[in-house]
């Protein structure tokens, strides 16, 4: 199951907890369960990309930056997880 998981993410161009539960017919809180074990594991790792902005544009009410956008969390496969997919 975690090497079908891995699979399942390296497919994926956005990362989805709920696309990766329903790709493998499990339920989130088991999919998330696989990702916490896959990062224990070191195929994958955990990337959050900071939205912080410098001030400067809080005048722009469409800059989701300005607005406090919480930090996009994204995985990555490790080069480990590459070995183990033979990628």
């Amino acid at each position: 199951m975690l090497l079908e998981a891995l699979k399942q993410i390296s497919k994926m161009q956005l990362y989805s907890l709920s696309q990766l539960a329903n790709e493998l017919k499990i339920d989130r809180s088991m999919a998330s369960h696989i990702i916490e074990q896959l990062k224990v594991m070191g195929y994958i790792k955990e990337e959050v990309l900071n939205t912080a902005c410098n001030g400067k544009c809080r005048q722009c009410a469409g800059c989701p930056v300005a607005n406090g956008a919480t930090p996009i969390k994204t995985l990555t496969i490790t080069a480990k997880g590459s070995r183990a997919l033979n990628l």
